[in-house]
């Protein structure tokens, strides 16, 4: 099996693939019918479990899985990375699944990631679970009530003053064609944003849980505007190198609030954050490979929280409604803040198969080990855009305006308002499916958490 080295990841040759499988006695016996694609493969909350004696051939046809558990015996020490994509206000669902995670551990014990990597709105969950890891009770008891208690004025200003001043700016810019002295920055003021992650994450406190050994490193991602790349600021360990792959950078840092505030900064609605000489956007934009940082920072078990029902929709059977601005800018965030993860997470697998399948369990090519990673994705078993349905009134009035004139209020539009309704209600709803799925794959859990 020929095996192709493209940046920090491997690339496998399709064909060569197959060949491999098909040359299973067993494959033989199956119809086309059975022979799996990998890109038609949008299970919900998946598990593998590689031994060496399992055949290609049962791991094609077990698909329905986006999990690897390698029983394989290793000296390794293991080191479980703690993954939580961007996805607005969507990321209360992450608090849910950990929740769940909580519930396994004894009170008041460390937090069992070691690494902790966030991006967009999720580096502000990933913030507070790792300035707590010394206690990992106490630190989702205060994630956990922040969400809860989570309004839209605190993320945003919402104040009729406000949203009018900049609804005039922008129609003067477009009306004047930019020949005004000012340009407005953003759709929204995202300062109460700031004053939100200052009162919850607490950068003394992560950097004690290192001195005292609770927490190697946290990572978080944003994208450089100046250099159309993507950017993890760390800080961890001194034995962490920095890496440069493609368009991607990891640089140590003395990790600050603007960090925070570039990584959630949404292109055109939140304004950019100007970091040293430069200025940031959010984190998902250049993000090619979401589960580098965390290999990179020192993890070798992965637990990643998707924030995307993994369902294809299907093809309309009736005659479609051509597509509002509302339903573009909703296809346009599903892009920004999932799609690379959810092709991330299948070249994993390819990855590990084929390391599955080579007579030696790790590659080193230059500065990347290519080894088996385990890993386990937990999405949510419903669909978001059914449950924003119900608190889709609970937007402030100047919102509901802007929204509206965006057609985002309607049907269509539900993807891009469940990424913004930050509010308690909504918030509350996610959290508890969050808990339940991560509550129904519990067995999973204590397997990757070793307990």
């Amino acid at each position: 099996m020929h095996l192709y080295l493209t940046d920090d990841l491997l690339k496998i040759s399709c064909t060569t693939l197959s060949r491999t499988v098909y040359r299973q006695k067993s494959i033989g016996q199956q119809s086309q019918h059975n022979r799996c694609n990998w890109a038609e493969t949008p299970p919900i909350v998946m598990l593998t479990i590689f031994r060496s004696k399992i055949t290609p051939t049962a791991l094609f046809l077990s698909m329905g899985i986006q999990h690897w558990f390698s029983k394989k015996a290793t000296t390794e020490k293991q080191t479980l990375g703690l993954i939580l994509p961007g996805g607005g206000a969507r990321n209360a669902y992450q608090v849910g699944v950990l929740k769940a995670v909580e519930e396994l551990i004894p009170t008041g014990q460390p937090s069992p990631f070691r690494v902790v990597t966030g991006t967009s709105a999720g580096s502000l969950n990933a913030g507070m679970i790792a300035s707590r890891s010394a206690n990992f009770t106490d630190g989702m008891e205060r994630l956990l009530g922040m969400w809860e208690n989570l309004h839209m004025n605190m993320v945003v200003r919402t104040d009729a003053k406000t949203t009018t001043r900049t609804g005039a700016r922008w129609v003067w810019s477009f009306a004047s064609g930019g020949m005004g002295k000012t340009q407005p920055d953003s759709l929204l003021d995202n300062t109460p944003l700031r004053s939100l992650i200052e009162n919850h994450v607490n950068l003394a406190r992560m950097r004690q849980c290192m001195e005292t050994g609770h927490l190697d490193a946290l990572g978080i991602t944003a994208s450089s505007y100046s250099r159309g790349a993507s950017i993890t600021y760390y800080e961890g360990l001194e034995t962490l190198q920095k890496w440069q792959r493609t368009r991607r950078f990891g640089v140590p840092a003395r990790l600050r609030i603007d960090h925070f505030m570039a990584s959630i900064a949404i292109p055109v609605v939140f304004p950019a954050i100007k970091i040293s000489n430069e200025y940031h956007g959010d984190g998902s934009m250049r993000e090619a490979a979401p589960l580098s940082p965390a290999l990179h920072l020192g993890a070798n078990k992965l637990l990643i929280v998707s924030v995307r029902n993994p369902q294809i929709d299907h093809a309309p059977t009736s005659e479609p409604v051509y597509p509002n601005l509302g339903q573009i800018a909703g296809y346009m965030f599903d892009t920004l803040f999932i799609d690379r993860l959810d092709s991330d997470i299948e070249r994993l697998q390819r990855i590990n198969f084929a390391l599955s399948q080579a007579r030696q369990p790790s590659f080193q090519h230059e500065d990347a080990l290519l080894r088996p990673v385990e890993f386990l994705v937990i999405s949510p078993s419903v669909d978001i855009r059914d449950i924003v349905a119900k608190h889709v009134r609970s937007f402030p009035r100047s919102m509901k305006i802007l929204l509206s004139g965006l057609g985002a209020m309607t049907k269509e539009g539900r993807p891009l308002t469940s990424y913004l309704l930050f509010d308690s209600g909504f918030a509350r709803d996610l959290i508890e499916l969050g808990y339940k799925d991560g509550y129904a794959q519990r067995e999973k859990l204590q397997e990757l958490l070793e307990l």
